[in-house]
């Protein structure tokens, strides 16, 4: 009885993960290797966390909660525009996961859709200057809150 038990937890268990990993990404989002969150991390014209010392890859799970902090955290920044309100909406992002201090975090890269080229799901977009077109987003994955969003500056 305990072996069988055992055997149906540990199907529960593996049922819940895959049905982690077949959740889709939103439309418009991309989850970048954990290799490339230096270069992401390099932006041009404005702030951006450090790297860490380790990364990890988020799931879709992750990323629906990081966009569904994401609209209070725009309306409480006084850079906020009536095209900002709908983000992540219209907008395209790439996210990677960093490790700093044993802790995880999910940093997303936004950019206006139509932008970004024909390489943006699996190259770092970095734009130098741009204003609120571009922005960064540093989420703690554990605490469940964005911690830090910067725009690119202008001119």
């Amino acid at each position: 009885m305990r072996s069988k038990l055992l055997a149906i937890a540990a199907f529960t268990i593996f049922g819940i993960v895959r049905a982690e990993a077949a959740l889709p990404l939103p439309e418009g989002a991309v989850v970048l290797p954990a290799t490339l969150r230096a270069q992401l991390l390099g932006q041009c014209s404005r702030g951006a966390p450090s790297p860490g010392e380790a990364g990890w890859q988020p799931g879709a799970a992750d990323i629906a909660a990081l966009e569904a902090a994401l609209p209070a955290a725009l309306a409480a920044d006084s850079h906020h525009s009536a095209y900002l309100a709908r983000a992540p909406v219209g907008w395209r992002r790439q996210y990677v996961g960093i490790v700093r201090h044993g802790q995880r975090f999910i940093y997303g890269n936004f950019f206006m859709r139509g932008l970004g080229g024909g390489t943006w799901e699996r190259e770092p977009v970095i734009v130098c200057d741009g204003g609120t077109s571009f922005f960064g987003v540093d989420y703690d994955a554990e605490a469940g809150r964005i911690v830090g969003l910067a725009f690119n500056g202008v001119g």
